[in-house]
């Protein structure tokens, strides 16, 4: 690809070997992840609460409101995420301006919304029954919350370009205490709406909290001079493909709730399905801060540095990843389904095995991730959605075809899909690493 967001090498000055990051794709990393630790806790808090105050049934709709929801947002608004992060750490390292990329990415991400709000409306009816059991109040919220989170995110690609990172850990905590001051009412009433409330509208806290905050610093390193603009044709060239990438991303983490209640499963059991699978997922909470950093840390080494220390910081990254995902399968081992009857109450029983799937797909999908940073960072996003694509589309076969109950389907299906995901991945990017 020309133009912008091109990651040829040019002539830049290399800092000393003292001034340079020892892990440079991890740079800011742990400032993000120790608030993303925070937030993901906040998050649990969240869950635990709804899930014991609205039972089996009131729960499970929530989780499809949270797995609709951001799969939504995710598809929309994650790729404009990276491409304002990419871009504009890229255009900071070659001393350019930046603002440019932030007005294309928020022209792009108005125009989604108006295209989702012109689909929605002709078939209302029929995904408030489907999805919400007729409830129209939610489905208004599960617009209103893809609104706010595509603000948040579209602010996100801004702050981690900007390589502000303790700004985006700011945006995890404030978006965590929000949900979680939003659903205080819980304690008193049962109240759908009121859980539905603080799962769509912290989104919005999560933005204005950190560009209040970081208002002077994010002018001053968005407004320099030098470059050409930054042209909306850059932004839709790479946000395509990632595109694809988010889409298969959600299926596989956010999706099987959806699953559940498309195939005509009970709300008690999509509830389930999701609770088992918040359970193992303290690693993506964790990976979510460190993502922040990967892929603007990772355009600048392609820019500024050697190809060889770009694949040593990529496979360090995955190296720590997996071993973080490892963690939580001994952990579902161990004590899995005890630990869900004690968060989540004696309605939510699972078996050990199914844990233990869930959890080695989870350490999978990390290592994965972390490949498709590096894709994206070397501009190859057709190969890394590719490789995504095709493992979602696998989950789905797998699940609709294997035998068991759906929480089994869905773990065997995780664990397959996000294996075959990591090979497809190392593949593609030890044969970019070997062309360039």
């Amino acid at each position: 690809m020309q133009g912008p967001m091109s990651t040829q090498a040019v002539a830049v000055e290399r800092p000393p070997i003292a001034a340079q990051e020892r892990r440079p794709a991890l740079a800011g990393a742990w400032i993000v992840s120790g608030a993303m630790l925070v937030s993901g806790t906040l998050i649990y808090a969240f869950n635990v609460l709804a899930a014991r105050v609205l039972g089996g049934d009131g729960y499970g709709q929530i989780a499809v409101l949270w797995a609709a929801m951001f799969l939504v947002v995710i598809v929309m608004f994650r790729p404009l995420e990276q491409t304002a992060s990419r871009a504009i750490a890229e255009r900071l390292a070659r001393g350019e301006e930046a603002g440019s990329v932030l007005r294309s990415v928020s022209i792009v991400g108005s125009a989604f919304l108006l295209l989702l709000l012109a689909t929605v409306t002709p078939v209302w009816g029929v995904l408030a029954d489907r999805l919400f059991q007729g409830n129209n109040t939610l489905l208004v919220l599960l617009l209103v919350g893809v609104a706010c989170y595509g603000i948040a995110y579209v602010t996100r690609g801004a702050i981690t370009g900007a390589r502000w990172f303790g700004g985006y850990g700011l945006a995890l905590i404030a978006d965590g205490v929000a949900r979680l001051a939003i659903a205080a009412p819980l304690v008193i009433v049962a109240s759908r709406n009121v859980a539905a409330a603080a799962v769509t509208i912290a989104g919005l806290a999560g933005a204005l909290v950190p560009l209040w905050v970081g208002r002077r610093r994010l002018r001053a390193l968005l407004t320099g001079r030098g470059g050409a603009p930054f042209p909306m044709r850059a932004t839709v060239a790479f946000a395509g493909p990632a595109s694809l990438i988010a889409a298969a991303d959600q299926l596989l983490v956010n999706c099987s709730p959806l699953l559940v209640t498309l195939e005509g499963g009970a709300a008690k059991t999509a509830g389930l399905v999701f609770a088992a699978t918040m359970l193992v997922r303290v690693p993506v909470f964790v990976f979510q801060g460190l993502a922040s950093s990967i892929l603007p840390n990772l355009t600048r080494l392609h820019v500024v540095e050697d190809p060889a220390r770009f694949r040593r910081a990529v496979l360090q990254t995955a190296g720590f990843l997996l071993v973080a995902g490892g963690l939580i399968v001994a952990f579902a081992g161990a004590v899995g389904p005890e630990a869900m009857e004690l968060l989540f109450g004696p309605s939510f029983a699972t078996g050990r095995l199914e844990l233990v799937l869930l959890g080695t797909g989870v350490a999978c999908y990390l290592a994965a991730t972390t490949f498709s940073q590096a894709l994206l960072a070397l501009d190859r996003g057709r190969l890394a959605a590719s490789a995504w694509v095709g493992s979602a589309a696998l989950f789905i076969g797998l699940y609709f075809t294997l035998a068991g109950d759906e929480l089994a389907r869905v773990s065997m299906a995780f664990a397959v899909a996000t294996l075959a995901d990591l090979v497809l991945l190392a593949a593609f990017l030890l044969r970019s690493q070997v062309s360039a």
